[in-house]
């Protein structure tokens, strides 16, 4: 697979796993300094220490000297992460952290003393030789007080001398604060269900109890590089379509009432049955009111609940049900964020994420007990997440969106009565932005990237002369300019009326004349509500295909109906039923892309991973011969044995939709029998059931026109003992072996 000689100034295999390509960006975390200076972030020097850096003239101050964060007997204190606490007297320091799930770990917690300069434990040792083991810590949004999980209780160190346990079931099924394993990945994507209200008098937390969901068991064959005569078998809890979810109840804690007060849930109006109710979101408001975003089981049913933490009671201000409006879903998405009262804003409110004609918008609900929009956004395109920021000196909110291209991202803002929209971003180009404002909002952390060579600034609000560079990636554009790359084209395609966005990645120099032919590979995605065409700085494996003198092949990714930012339309038509509209899409591209003169129709490919992986698949069980190899790598191939809240959002529950499910599992083998198939799969995968699945089908139907390959206890990534290297290295030999070189002159 190695190429030399005068093919160097290509992208080589091996480019893709050397760092060379990755942009630099500076983590960067704003705070409020004790002399309430707007414009501070503080980050970790290459020294372990903590440094203070004033955007305004470009100055440092060490906060914290790395030489004197050691434990209390001397030795110096590897830390992982830190957090300083709201008045910058503490610093929280986590050390021997270990992986559980996507966003969880354990670690050991300490806290650094800036005065004294001396480091103690956050709570007590288990003994002399060993700290407490603690899933996750989290400072007050004012002073220095601490609430943290401990074996699935909930702590807090009030000042960091009065540790008060919480709450006394925790257990292997009782999460109090912290996420179960579907809560963590599919609800609330972090690794905490702690909430403090915004002056830190009480902390809302959820209560999750797993008993009734099902084990489910897979084994792990290596200690390190070595097998053991009996593998391991993980357990865990993972609730599947149909079957029980956790119990979910919302709680909260007043640092000032007697704990023997407040045990037991805030109760909530016609709240839904404990099997059917799913708590999404929490936003403070104040420290009196608390609202709870709550959906059913299938998510087609919103409700935002307003809890009073003085009657501990809850009751429905707004209502929205997705399955009348339009048969779609809602996303389960973090968008509200609390306005205070300021200037022409009479009252507290917040605003929150809102359906605006079929499109996702920014709405203001003012008094937070409101339940009448007051929308700040619309149009044809979609806000991309929840807003960034409110400069109440000015009275405008900062938000990202699509509204100049859907495969775009620019930074914009607005006033509080959804006027003056005003883009602070070059919509002139193309672009892709994110952003992160200082707690004023005078400045902010713009991030381009792409489809340029990536760089960071920070600027001021009203200041277009201010810009302090962090990151120019200067080294990359060096890079970049010495290579010959291939190039990326945009464009859309029509599928069944319905206009798809796609890119085209080209091999450098391609001949488009028709006398050169090349092969031509589809990457798929098509989750719903997801996007892979965008106009990101991105090299990867498809930009070394292109590159590549020996395969000169064309990558094409198209995003199918179903995927996200344009419009609920587009997006929802899938739902019962996933997998069926986005395959003929996929199928629809490639026959177009067969067609065109420069493409070898007779060595066309598809391939994804994950929902791509069942997409991959599902074309490959239609049958259309436009495709003569697909390589689904860990796919879903039955919905039946994905997680519930996932799988439930879009396909309902097997007891709604029976039909649904069983048309979109992998079950008509005749396709395969006309195409070459490589199927991939981790053997420490949750999901690797599906591949097992697939592989007794093809059995069964004689199918030998396929290869499989497992990695030993590798996950969903694919990234164990040099496993997604080999993967991609296998994708490329398959690619190899089946079309051989392209960009062949057919004369």
């Amino acid at each position: 697979m190695s190429e030399t000689g005068s093919l160097a100034s290509r992208i080589q295999f091996d480019d893709l796993y050397n760092g060379s390509f990755i942009p630099e960006y500076q983590k960067l975390e704003w705070i409020k300094t004790d002399d309430d200076v707007d414009g501070a972030f503080i980050y970790r020097d290459h020294d372990d220490s903590i440094i203070v850096k004033y955007v305004a003239d470009d100055k440092k101050k060490i906060l914290v000297n790395g030489k004197d964060i050691v434990d209390p007997n001397g030795k110096h204190l590897h830390y992982n992460d830190f957090v300083v606490s709201p008045d910058s007297e503490y610093v929280l320091l986590t050390t021997n952290r270990t992986k559980q799930w996507r966003f969880s770990h354990f670690s050991n917690y300490w806290i650094f003393n800036i005065t004294s300069r001396s480091t103690f434990p956050l709570t007590n040792p288990i003994d002399k030789d060993h700290q407490a083991v603690i899933a996750h810590a989290q400072w007050s949004p004012v002073g220095h007080t601490v609430a943290f999980i401990k074996d699935n209780d909930m702590y807090v160190s009030v000042n960091l001398v009065d540790e008060r346990r919480l709450t006394f079931d925790g257990s292997a099924v009782i999460f109090n604060g912290m996420p179960d394993w579907i809560y963590e990945e599919e609800v609330l994507k972090t690794d905490n269900a702690i909430w403090w209200s915004n002056g830190g008098k009480r902390i809302g937390y959820l209560r999750l109890n797993e008993s009734e969901v099902p084990e489910y068991e897979f084994p792990i064959y290596l200690t390190h590089f070595n097998a053991t005569p009996y593998p391991k078998e993980v357990v865990m809890r993972y609730p599947k379509p149909g079957y029980p979810n956790p119990i979910a109840t919302f709680h909260v804690y007043d640092l000032e009432t007697p704990l023997a007060s407040q045990f037991g849930a805030i109760t909530f109006e016609d709240d839904f049955s404990d099997d059917e109710r799913i708590i999404t979101e929490v936003m403070w408001a104040g420290d009196d009111t608390v609202l709870v975003r709550v959906m059913n089981r299938v998510q087609d049913i919103s409700r935002i609940v307003l809890v009073n933490v003085n009657t501990r009671k809850g009751k429905t201000v707004r209502e929205e049900d997705a399955d009348k409006m339009d048969g779609g879903w809602y996303e389960i998405n973090r968008s509200m964020f609390y306005v205070k009262k300021s200037g022409s804003l009479e009252q507290d409110g917040y605003v929150d994420i809102v359906v605006n004609n079929g499109y996702d918008h920014l709405a203001l609900f003012s008094p937070v007990d409101s339940n009448t929009p007051k929308f700040l956004t619309s149009g044809e395109w979609e806000v991309d997440g929840r807003i960034q920021a409110v400069d109440y000196e000015r009275e405008l909110i900062y938000y990202i969106s699509t509204e100049k291209s859907s495969i775009e991202r620019h930074l914009y803002s607005v006033d509080f009565n959804g006027k003056n929209r005003t883009a602070l971003t070059d919509i002139n180009n193309e672009g892709f932005y994110s952003v992160s404002f200082s707690p004023g909002a005078q400045y902010y952390n713009l991030n381009y990237e792409g489809p340029d060579i990536p760089w960071q600034k920070v600027l001021k609000i009203g200041d277009p002369n201010f810009a302090l560079v962090l990151h120019e990636n200067d080294g990359l554009r060096k890079l970049m300019g010495s290579l010959e790359t291939p190039t990326r084209r945009h464009l859309t395609i029509e599928s069944e009326g319905n206009i798809l966005n796609v890119v085209e990645i080209r091999p450098p120099g391609m001949d488009e004349s028709g006398k050169t032919k090349y092969p031509v590979l589809f990457n798929v995605y098509g989750g719903p509500n997801s996007q892979l065409v965008q106009t990101r700085f991105k090299i990867d494996w498809h930009v070394f295909l292109a590159s590549s003198e020996r395969l000169k092949y064309i990558t094409v990714i198209v995003d199918t109906r179903g995927t996200g930012f344009k419009g609920r339309k587009f997006r929802c038509g899938v739902r019962k039923h996933i997998g069926d509209f986005e395959s003929k899409d996929v199928v629809n591209a490639g026959r177009y892309w067969s067609k065109l003169p420069y493409v070898d129709s007779n060595k066309m490919a598809v391939w994804g991973w994950s929902y791509g992986g069942f997409l991959t698949t599902k074309v490959i069980e239609l049958d259309s011969r436009v495709f003569q190899v697909g390589m689904a790598v860990a796919p879903v191939t039955d919905w039946r044995y994905y997680d519930s809240i996932y799988t439930e959002r879009y396909m309902k529950t097997p007891a709604q939709n029976p039909n649904g499910y069983e048309h979109s599992a992998i079950t008509n083998m005749t396709g395969f029998d006309n195409a070459k198939f490589l199927l991939v799969h981790g053997t420490g995968d949750v999901h690797f059931q599906n591949t097992a699945n697939l592989i007794d089908r093809l059995t069964l139907a004689s199918v030998h026109n396929y290869r499989v390959q497992f990695y030993t206890d590798s996950n969903h990534n694919i990234d164990l003992h040099n496993a997604n290297r080999e993967l991609y290295y296998l994708l490329t030999e398959y690619l190899w072996q089946s079309f051989g070189t392209g960009g062949k002159n057919e004369n």
